[in-house]
């Protein structure tokens, strides 16, 4: 069986990809930096989960300054997700972003060459809108950097990840925070607006099927880009009733215009990675309902 690194691994889609990966029999190495951008407890609950588990080891270290000529060699794959993410986060802070994102994952791709590893790596949805903010335009660059290196390898594009375990820092999760505690939610646009919510286990298929065609192709130089979504957009208001109804409670909504980090909708055009036999299934009230069960069980005691 095949052995990948991932960047990113005790983040939410890294710990849900690595989880998804060695039960299917792959080993799995990884590296993650426990930055403060959210709770590092939670990513620190992750990791401890992938070690106990299936005895995966996460590396504590920054990609930027990694020494990765000790970390690729004999790996087979590489899933690149390490990024400092939050769009409107990087409104304030754009340096941050310009260092790990683009800076750092140069560092990654040199490696990768010398080594001829093949990556998957995250982009974003946002790079598909007119790149408004820090965040969107260092995912932009990403796929121009694997696009001109000489790798073999895919771009992903995620839309509006949700889940168990999921960032705190995204809506789902300060919805469910704020609620939690009888505090009103923010509510852009006044609520009219659009996501294409992908939860993450549908997700986390869709990377595993771009992982194993990218490790059955010639190695050799050849860049695809996937868009990793449902290819349905549900209303934001709709998203929340869920929330309210799987939390038993009614959220105070504080209505807010457009945020200037913020598109009003998305959706996914799924085509491409359907040919490789893609096929999300989760509703957003099923999929919510996983959210809100882990949520009740991670937080019993302090809110529950």
């Amino acid at each position: 069986m095949h052995k990948i690194y991932i960047t990113g691994i005790a983040g939410f889609i890294g710990f849900h990809i690595a989880e998804k990966l060695a039960m299917v029999g792959y080993e799995i190495g990884g590296v993650d930096d426990f930055n403060d951008y959210y709770d590092p407890e939670l990513k620190k609950a992750r990791a401890k989960i992938l070690e106990d588990k299936y005895g995966i080891k996460t590396y504590n270290h920054d990609i930027e300054i990694i020494p990765w000529q000790h970390h690729l060699e004999n790996y087979d794959g590489v899933i690149h997700l390490a990024a400092h993410a939050g769009v409107r986060h990087s409104l304030e802070y754009p340096q941050m972003y310009i260092d790990t994102n683009i800076t750092g994952t140069q560092r990654l791709i040199h490696a990768c060459e010398y080594y001829e590893i093949p990556v998957v790596y995250a982009s974003s949805s946002c790079v598909d809108s007119d790149h408004l903010n820090p965040y969107a335009w260092s995912k932009y660059v990403n796929e121009k950097q694997f696009e001109s290196s000489k790798l073999l390898a895919a771009g992903l594009r995620f839309y509006t990840v949700y889940g168990e375990y999921g960032r705190p820092d995204m809506a789902l999760g300060l919805f469910a925070e704020a609620m939690a505690q009888g505090k009103p939610i923010d509510v852009y646009n006044d609520g009219d607006m659009q996501r294409d919510f992908t939860y993450v286990g549908d997700l986390v298929d869709g990377i595993h099927l771009v992982l194993e065609n990218l490790l059955l192709t010639p190695a050799i130089n050849h860049h695809e880009i996937y868009n990793l979504g449902t290819g349905k957009s549900n209303e934001l208001m709709d998203y929340i009733e869920c929330l309210e109804n799987e939390l038993g409670r009614v959220a105070q909504k504080n209505m807010l215009p457009m945020h200037p980090a913020d598109v009003k909708s998305t959706q996914a055009d799924i085509t491409k990675i359907q040919g490789l036999g893609y096929n999300p299934t989760t509703t957003i009230q099923e999929g919510v309902k996983h959210f809100t069960d882990w949520f009740k069980d991670y937080y019993k005691g302090m809110y529950f």
